[in-house]
């Protein structure tokens, strides 16, 4: 994971600790001080596919983070 996909989703999962939901891709690029709503699109999709979120397409706020911690304990 690169340092700005990190950033990206520390983000998310501090916004919905604080807000109670997921962010829109505008909160999360003025939160990150980001001018292209494109780039977060391809960061959290990035993310989606290393199985750290789910998102359901065409659907606001609808970023969910994936609980890895079971998966973790398992392969110790």
């Amino acid at each position: 994971m690169t340092e700005r996909q990190r950033l990206v989703y520390d983000f998310i999962q501090m916004f919905m600790k604080i807000k109670g939901f997921a962010p829109s891709y505008a909160e999360i690029a003025q939160g990150l001080k980001m001018t292209s709503k494109s780039n977060i699109h391809r960061h959290v999709h990035t993310l989606k596919s290393y199985g750290l979120l789910k998102v359901q397409p065409h659907l606001v706020r609808s970023m969910k983070l994936v609980d890895r911690s079971i998966a973790m304990v398992s392969k110790l």
